[in-house]
């Protein structure tokens, strides 16, 4: 009966009602409108409708009173400069809703753990996986300054864990013997 979609009515009751079809998607969007009880020249639904006791007085009343603010927690109401700060920070493109905040926060479990191996000795640390983290640490800093937005939290974690890495790999070096002081006569 009708071959395009727009052609259609809008439920199965009005199929017998409306036997125009359209011409374009437009037609049937502006008849849609119109059927619905918008206004068709701003497309917007009509207002709703008054509350049902606006007509008496004592009850207007009453619900101002009810829709009025609190004095005596007029304080608590009141959006401080705190809580403003805090929302900026939850909805912040390095906030907790993203990828930008728990990354570096897990990423301090390297600095952590870099600090408990501090009480090992040094011959129980691995020069291979230090060097490694270190350059884990150096590449990732600068991923951090240059990604934008820039994650000042990811820059001070590696930053962090480079240091401690770079402390640890000087006593393994030490250790090895790298770092040896030669004397005066270990230089003939």
């Amino acid at each position: 009966m009708w071959d395009t979609p727009w052609e259609q009515p809008r439920s199965p009751g009005l199929r017998a009602a409306v036997h125009q079809t359209y011409s374009s998607p437009v037609q049937a969007f502006s008849h849609r409108v119109s059927s619905r009880g918008d206004d068709p020249t701003t497309g917007r639904p009509p207002p709703p409708p008054p509350p049902p006791y606006s007509g008496d007085p004592s009850i207007r009343r009453a619900l101002r009173r009810r829709r009025a603010p609190i004095r005596c927690c007029e304080f608590f109401l009141e959006e401080s400069a705190m809580s403003t700060a805090i929302k900026a920070f939850l909805n912040s493109p390095v906030g907790p809703k993203t990828t930008h905040f728990w990354g570096p926060v897990a990423n301090w479990g390297f600095v952590l753990a870099g600090l408990v191996d501090m009480n090992k000795p040094p011959e129980m640390v691995s020069g291979n996986m230090t060097a490694a983290m270190c350059v884990y640490s150096g590449l990732f800093m600068r991923f951090a300054w240059m990604v934008q937005p820039r994650n000042y939290l990811l820059l001070a974690c590696h930053a962090s864990n480079e240091s401690v890495q770079l402390y640890q790999l000087s006593r393994w070096a030490r250790a090895q013997g790298y770092l040896e002081k030669k004397g005066p006569d270990a230089q003939q």
